[in-house]
């Protein structure tokens, strides 16, 4: 976990064009997406967890109103999103262990984070232990292709930008850990039946232009 921190901390600067180079241009429109299909409700408190640069807490900002905190384990990151938009509240913290209130946050957000966590049970349990009764955990992510066009794009497309992105980046190597950590990782139903096992019910599995990436919205019973 250590090292991971330190990789984020490293790509920090250009973290938001890595998503893009990844998405294929879409994970702007994919956040709004995600927003549109989670509960309308009047000053709802949200934790955008591994909020990373702050985009999907930016993105829920402008389409709802609320109380927002970003928190993400890398200092770097965070200091990014604090200049995109100062008004939200930041915190340092790990996914595997909040540090939050028991049922205290109406709405969870996770964008491109999940597959980064090393202990996908604890994660779960502690988003689960920090939502209100009702509440909902939304995951946008890079889930372990399962589609045609998914399959096509990651095992195939995503490793020849390899090169460019080095030269681009200059961290080669970051680029390659987070291809790698999209096929390494689980599907979107292996997932949802993964935040089952903790508590939670599925409300939906939505998949985003071929199943480039998917939204999982999990509540809270």
């Amino acid at each position: 976990m250590p090292k991971i921190r330190e990789m984020f901390d490293r790509i920090h600067k250009r973290y938001d064009l890595l998503n893009h180079l990844m998405s294929a241009g879409r994970d702007v429109a994919w956040r709004k997406k995600c927003v549109e299909r989670l509960p309308q409700k009047d000053n709802a408190v949200v934790l955008d967890l591994c909020g990373g640069t702050g985009d999907f807490a930016v993105t829920y900002n402008k389409m709802r109103k609320g109380t927002i905190l970003v928190g993400d384990f890398s200092e770097k990151m965070l200091g990014v999103a604090v200049r995109k938009n100062p008004d939200l509240k930041f915190i340092q913290m790990d996914a595997t262990q909040i540090s939050i209130a028991d049922s205290s946050v109406d709405i969870v957000l996770n964008g491109f984070g999940m597959r980064n966590i090393w202990n996908l049970d604890t994660a779960f349990s502690e988003a689960h232990r920090v939502l209100k009764g009702g509440g909902c955990f939304a995951t946008l992510e890079f889930f372990k292709p399962d589609k045609t066009v998914s399959k096509l794009f990651y095992h195939r497309i995503a490793p020849l930008a390899l090169p460019f992105a080095g030269m681009i980046f200059s961290k080669r190597n970051a680029y390659r850990y987070l291809v790698l950590s999209i096929l390494n990782f689980i599907t979107a139903k292996e997932y949802a039946l993964k935040a089952k096992n903790t508590g939670f019910s599925l409300k939906c599995i939505k998949a985003l232009d071929g199943g480039l990436a998917h939204i999982v919205i999990l509540e809270k019973p």
